[in-house]
């Protein structure tokens, strides 16, 4: 008698496999387990869950990534699935995790268009940001009182629920054509930054131009309100870095991807 664990692995392999397709074979500890009937045998009865299993998986990464539906269709999207599944199957309890490596998976397909990859990255991106951690955001007036001499050594956080996407394409303006298929018109390429973050229930994203994509990489390594002045400093001085960098700032604070620390804000420690 199988234990419990044993019959629910064999199932869930089952559920991975193309029953339908010529030479697969079945499970013969599983067929003797699965009771057959007059109308269906064993075979029939695993594929039919089989089959509502891919379906849920294939509605999962609709959702997920829309825009990449919109792209190629509904008809290769689900190709494309199929395939993705056959070589990344998800190996999760959750089907939220499912589509964790679809854009990695699309980069190595040579039937699609190069920038689908980076376009699916950016909505993971968005599906990640959604389930991120919440954390109270960081606000003009808990700056008010900071003298300037202590603005140099401030060190700011990034909320959890904000990431980057780097790309090769202008994956924002893609992303904003909607259900516009792009098929016939391919963009063109255009390095792009991009950050995602989400404000209570409302996820965002927005292209950083050369300074702010400065700055952000300064924040994410811990770096000091200082250095995150040189970073945008490309010969402008350090009065209009400073300037520069504070309107940086001000975006950052009015999107609310700063944490309120809970006593006070981080400064450098003297040498």
């Amino acid at each position: 008698m199988l234990s419990l664990r044993e019959l629910q692995k064999r199932f869930f392999a089952v559920l991975h496999a193309d029953l339908a397709a010529i030479d697969v074979p079945v499970d013969p500890i599983l067929l003797e387990v699965v009771r057959g009937g007059d109308v269906l045998g064993p075979v029939e009865r695993l594929d039919i869950y089989a089959g509502m299993y891919r379906t849920r998986l294939l509605d999962v990464l609709r959702e997920d990534f829309p825009r990449t539906l919109a792209v190629v269709g509904d008809d290769t999207f689900a190709t494309l699935v199929r395939r993705y599944l056959a070589r990344c199957p998800s190996t999760n309890a959750s089907v939220r995790h499912v589509g964790h490596r679809f854009a990695d998976f699309l980069a190595t397909d040579q039937t699609i268009p190069a920038f689908l990859a980076d376009l699916a990255r950016l909505e993971w991106a968005r599906v990640e940001v959604f389930d991120a951690a919440d954390a109270a955001p960081l606000r003009v007036a808990d700056l008010l009182f900071i003298p300037a001499e202590a603005w140099p050594a401030l060190r700011f956080k990034l909320i959890p629920a904000c990431v980057v996407v780097d790309s090769a394409w202008p994956v924002h303006r893609i992303w904003a054509d909607g259900e516009t298929p792009l098929l016939a018109s391919v963009p063109e390429p255009e390095a792009s930054t991009v950050r995602v973050w989400r404000e209570e229930w409302s996820v965002s994203h927005a292209a950083m131009g050369l300074s702010e994509a400065r700055a952000f990489r300064a924040l994410e390594r811990g770096k000091p309100f200082a250095a995150i002045c040189a970073a945008v400093d490309t010969g402008l001085g350090a009065d209009a870095a400073a300037r520069e960098a504070g309107g940086i700032l001000m975006r950052w604070l009015e999107d609310g991807l700063l944490v309120r620390p809970s006593s006070g804000l981080a400064r450098e420690e003297s040498e």
